[in-house]
């Protein structure tokens, strides 16, 4: 089965594969999806970068497996990932929903295990979205959103 295409990006070029991949969306179904970790920030601190690096190759693996062929997975910097689910809204939301439930168990690291969980902000591609900035922008709100409202998903123009 094919895999998805996966970017794990420099912070100071981290959103260069999704913004690329906004640009060709212009008539497209597709959701973007941004995603930050909750309770990373401890982990990473508490216990040095090694392990919240580790962590990351982790959550980004089980991201990889969660999402379709033709979707691109970029992490964007951080605890930050990005995803373009090419297709209509209900498999956006699907993936949404899978990709929160790969983080539902705990990761073995090597000072014992740890769990994280995930904010997401989805937002659909439609014809009220007149940028790839409009769109990059009302995902972003939607993740914060879902992030302090402990809501886990927000959907945007879906």
């Amino acid at each position: 089965m094919p895999s998805p295409t996966v970017y794990d990006n420099a912070p100071e070029d981290s959103r260069t594969p999704i913004v690329t991949a906004l640009e060709d969306l212009k008539n497209s179904e597709a959701t973007l999806l941004l995603l930050d970790l909750d309770g990373f920030k401890k982990i990473n601190d508490d216990f040095g970068h090694d392990v919240g690096d580790e962590l990351l190759r982790q959550v980004a693996a089980r991201f990889s497996r969660a999402v379709l062929a033709n979707s691109l997975l970029a992490r964007l910097g951080g605890d930050e990932f990005g995803v373009i689910i090419y297709g209509p809204p209900n498999i956006g939301r699907e993936t949404a929903l899978a990709l929160r439930s790969t983080l539902t168990y705990p990761f073995s690291l090597p000072i014992g295990e740890v769990s994280v969980g995930v904010s997401i902000g989805a937002c659909m591609n439609s014809k009220e979205i007149k940028s790839k900035e409009d769109l990059l922008r009302s995902a972003d709100a939607a993740m914060y959103e879902a992030k302090r409202g402990d809501l886990g998903l927000v959907e945007r123009g879906i």
